[in-house]
């Protein structure tokens, strides 16, 4: 199993027990999945590469409280600092 697939079965796994501090820990997941990544090219694609898979619709059907909307707001803020660290 490959790194995005390990956090986006993670994520699934918050996703379906949804509890409190289910966005931090996700957030975590996030965090922890970009960082076996270099450069800001392979970071931006991975966070595309999440998004993706999170936009299935078979994945969109588990998502509770609003945990994929607080990850794409945590993934756009990652992107942006990975922007702002390749100038």
């Amino acid at each position: 199993m490959d790194d995005l697939d390990e956090a986006v079965r993670e994520i699934l796994t918050l996703a379906r027990a949804y509890r409190p501090g289910a966005i931090i820990e996700a957030e975590r997941v996030v965090d922890s999945y970009l960082m076996t990544v270099r450069g800001y090219r392979g970071r931006a694609a991975a966070i595309e590469s999440l998004r993706t898979e999170l936009s299935r619709p078979a994945h969109r059907a588990l998502n509770r409280g609003g945990l994929f909307e607080q990850i794409e707001r945590h993934l756009g803020k990652r992107h942006r600092e990975a922007a702002r660290g390749f100038h």
